[in-house]
């Protein structure tokens, strides 16, 4: 007697979905890993988180929360860009830090007790994040006490990479833009390639700011990095030409 080919196909279908649940967990937890919140974590542990998040995207200059809204949980960006700023008066915005992929964001409010979000974000382009809700990420913090041991290392290891970033702001305006260049091409891992580079995923008004000087004072000193062959602009791409230059600049 011949098998239902209804049933066989069924069958087919369903080992193709176990195939991409089980390459989607792979991608998570590899993902999760790069992240300095969980890079403490074991596999297993890894697993646990994966298990209680879930995927969401964003289209280009989608709100992901605002200033003031319930804090519901925190996100893991996969793909695309994220900023976080803070809104000054009505419309201006102060751009506190613009992420790339495997960069944890909102995850401070689990550790300061706060309620609500202190700051926006926004999806700079198409952008998907791993969404970790605070009620279950506490959850499975109490009921695994190592496991939460493991994770206030890597928040440690967070507040770190925050304090390196924050040494971006040297005393004069080369000098800030110099480490703002040299950190961003460290983060982008082409520190190494014959032209280091790293894209701009901001406006550069957004850029002055973050660094603290004026709009027309950036733009003389692109210009400037420029005319010396310390780097070259590509649409949103900026290549460093001569990194030893660069780097004395920083210091």
């Amino acid at each position: 007697m011949s098998a239902d080919p209804g049933i066989f196909a069924r069958r087919i279908e369903l080992e193709f979905e176990n195939i991409r649940d089980r390459r989607k967990a792979m991608e998570q937890k590899h993902t999760l890993h790069d992240v300095p919140l969980f890079t403490k974590l074991s596999p297993n542990e890894l697993k646990l988180i994966t298990g209680i998040s879930r995927t969401r995207k964003f289209t280009k200059d989608q709100i992901i929360f605002l200033e003031g809204e319930p804090f519901s949980g925190f996100y893991v960006l996969l793909s695309g860009s994220v900023k976080v700023y803070k809104l000054k008066g009505d419309s201006d915005e102060v751009v506190l830090s613009t992420l790339e992929p495997y960069r944890s964001f909102a995850e401070s409010y689990l550790f300061s007790g706060s309620h609500f979000y202190s700051s926006c974000a926004q999806a700079v382009e198409e952008s998907s994040a791993l969404y970790i809700p605070r009620d279950d990420f506490a959850s499975l913090m109490g009921r695994n006490p190592a496991l939460a041991i493991r994770v206030s290392e890597g928040f440690a290891v967070r507040l770190m990479e925050l304090n390196r970033r924050l040494d971006i702001l040297a005393p004069t305006v080369e000098g800030r833009v110099a480490r703002y260049f040299l950190n961003e091409i460290e983060l982008n891992n082409s520190i190494r390639m014959p032209e280091p580079y790293f894209n701009l995923l901001i406006r550069k008004k957004d850029l002055a700011e973050h660094l603290g000087i004026a709009s027309e004072t950036l733009s003389r000193t692109f210009r400037s990095f420029k005319e010396g062959r310390i780097i070259r602009e590509v649409s949103k791409k900026i290549f460093v030409t001569n990194l030893k230059k660069l780097r004395d600049l920083s210091e």
